[in-house]
């Protein structure tokens, strides 16, 4: 992957750790390897996630959408923070990134389920809005940490990077294969979908973007929401809900700690 993405002859220093974002326990591994090796954290994207799989729940007892999605990037964020804090007072600024999609605009009616309880209902389960409850989680994290952080100039904005040629929507020919048929599913993918997909290395221009751009590094530009390539964009009304937005923190941050 490393090669694919700078070359074999690129004199480019890239270094791979494990992380389980499904796990706290390798979370907290990951974040002290890290914090052990490295001075400081200069820009931080959150680009990991799930989409659509069936009904399950994450080893710390999540619905796994809003596990993976949601909860492990806040953990991982705030083990990361005081890394991300040196990083912004040496340079100037520094900058974090969660990746969210435009599926926020379609999650549950509520916008985020109000307790664990609601989150972790198999019956009520929807696969596309439990998705976008945790992109809906996204949006609203970052605001929330933009807030927090704007004063010691760090710069949070979140992303959503378009419809993108990788694996993350292997869990598609699971949800509605059963009822088209995989293989009509499959034609469907290929002849459409598959062909109006970005890129990789055209989708990650937005991350790119909102991590390391001078215009927006400049005009201090933070708590916004981008679609590719690097247009602000107005999310859903859930995201103007400032009640719902503080609720979620707390929620987040008194899960963990009981984990």
């Amino acid at each position: 992957a490393i090669k694919d993405a700078f070359g074999a002859k690129q004199k480019v220093s890239v270094e791979a750790m494990e992380l389980d974002l499904g796990s706290f326990a390798s979370i907290r591994a990951f974040a002290k390897k890290f914090n052990d090796k490295f001075e400081m954290l200069d820009s931080l994207v959150l680009n990991a996630g799930i989409m659509v799989p069936p009904f399950a729940l994450t080893v710390d007892g999540l619905e796994s959408q809003i596990g993976v999605n949601h909860f492990g990037h806040f953990l991982l964020t705030d083990l990361l923070m005081a890394k991300v804090l040196k990083a912004a007072k040496a340079h100037g600024v520094a900058t974090i990134v969660p990746v969210t999609s435009a599926a926020h605009y379609d999650s549950y009616p509520e916008g985020i389920r109000p307790t664990i309880a609601d989150m972790n209902d198999e019956s009520t389960y929807d696969r596309a809005k439990a998705y976008g409850q945790s992109k809906l989680a996204n949006v609203l994290f970052a605001q929330e940490l933009a807030e927090r952080y704007k004063s010691q100039n760090v710069l949070v904005n979140s992303v959503h990077p378009g419809g993108v040629d990788t694996e993350l929507g292997r869990h598609i020919y699971d949800a509605v294969g059963p009822y088209l048929g995989y293989e009509n599913v499959k034609k469907f993918m290929d002849a459409t979908v598959n062909q109006i997909s970005w890129k990789p290395k055209d989708a990650s221009l937005t991350q790119i973007f909102c991590a390391v751009s001078p215009k927006l590094k400049e005009g201090k530009i933070t708590g916004k929401y981008y679609h590719p390539i690097a247009r602000e964009t107005v999310p859903d009304p859930h995201a103007k809900n400032k009640d719902l937005q503080k609720k979620l923190w707390k929620l987040s941050q008194e899960y963990i700690k009981s984990h």
